[in-house]
Order: structure tokens, then sequence, then C-alpha cells
């Protein structure tokens, strides 16, 4: 795959050594938008609460909670985003470990140009596999979940949150109605969408994914239409 998609993607690099983690951050600004660091899975954990990352890459030997454990933590509440993980050493049984942790790939350090785009590439795959990267909603348009944007014949279109939120629904329930309460529950939890507010949004949705791509079931609520997916 194009590894320049990487350059719309960020990343979090988790390594305690300076002179290791110099070196790799140089390597992984050449690819991605943001390369977010940090010295401990603590740090991580938080930074992840707080920032968009798409991709995951830490060290096993870490001050505290250790790479896997690290690991661990993420898939509680994130079972998509690819991780891999580096290491000084090749360690079976912590390859082993790793395994049931759905991780991409390690790397072996000192990480090389070539290992790193390997991995990185193995990554997209995955993301790809998961329909991260990009969903054909119908033949003209090309949805992008991790960016937020639609292009049509080559035009780049921006989604805003409650769009993004809503298309994202939608394709999560591409074979079924979703209700307005389901809707609301996503968007505003803690309050009542207007009728006017939930028209406007589907309204606004549909003038940028395409009017005949999200079809209304009178009393129930709306679907996707021609999703490939």
């Amino acid at each position: 795959m194009d590894l320049k998609i990487l350059k719309s993607l960020n990343v979090i690099y988790i390594e305690d050594d300076i002179l290791t983690s110099a070196h790799t951050k140089l390597l992984l600004e050449s690819y991605f938008k943001n390369v977010f660091h940090c010295e401990n899975a603590e740090d991580a954990l938080d930074l992840l609460n707080l920032e968009s990352v798409h991709l995951v890459i830490t060290d096993i030997e870490l001050p505290g909670m250790n790479g896997l454990e690290l690991c661990s933590e993420i898939r509680k509440t994130n079972s998509k985003i690819p991780i891999f993980i580096t290491t000084a050493h090749q360690d079976n049984e912590m390859l082993m470990k790793a395994v049931k942790l759905q991780l991409v790939d390690y790397l072996l350090k000192p990480i090389t140009v070539n290992a790193l785009a390997q991995v990185l590439n193995e990554s997209l795959q995955q993301m790809n596999a998961n329909g991260d990267l990009m969903v054909k909603i119908d033949p003209d348009r090309t949805y992008y979940p991790l960016l937020g944007t639609m292009n049509l014949d080559g035009e780049t279109i921006l989604l805003n949150k409650f769009e993004i939120e809503l298309l994202n629904l939608l394709l999560l329930n591409k074979n079924k109605i979703v209700s307005k309460t389901m809707i609301e529950h996503l968007l505003k939890p803690n309050e009542v969408m207007s009728d006017a507010a939930y028209k406007n949004l589907i309204y606004r949705l549909r003038k940028k994914i395409g009017k005949d791509t999200i079809i209304s079931v009178s009393g129930m609520g709306i679907k996707l239409a021609y999703t490939q997916i």
C-alpha cells in the first residue's frame, strides 16, 4: 500500500531510552502527520484519551507498566488500532504473549528504515482490512473514516464531527435501520435532539455523501442504500 497515506495519520511511540527514541522519532516523523512520544506506559494511556491516535508503537521494557501490559490495557477499549512492539531481544515466550494481544508485528532494535517500512505497510493492510482506511459508499464516492473526509470524483469533502459520527453509525449498522433514538444517544446522550436538528443533520450529510445514499424509513429511522462494503 502507499505509505503516503500515513502523512494524514498520528502515531504514539513509547520508548524510555533517550538515544533510541531520538533516532526512531526522526524515522517516524518522515512518515506520519504527528508523532507523540512518551517515556512510559502510564503517560501513553493518558495521551491516548486526549489525542486522535491511529497507530501504536511501544517498547517491551518500560519503567513501571511494561509494553505488553500497556497493549493489554489498550485492547480493553480498542480492539482495532494497529499496535506493534520493539524489543532488543527475540524472546519466543514474549512473542507468544504478544500474539494473544493481536499485535501487528515486532521490530528488533536498532530499527532500520526497511524494517519499519515493512511493518508500517502491514499496519496499513490491517487498517484497510478493518475498513478503517476507505469505504466505497457508492461507485462515485469513497469515505475515509480515519480522516473524516469523502472523495467525490477527485474532490475532497470535509465532514464535521456530528456528520462523521452519524455516518460511522450508519456503516456500523449498514444492513439495519438506525432510529432517531440511536442517533440522539450517540450524538447528544444528555439532551433531546429536536426534529429540526435531526432533519438538518441528515440533510447536511445527504448533501455531502449523495442524496440517494441515505434512505428514510417512515416512522422508523434511516439506513444506507448503496454501501459497497
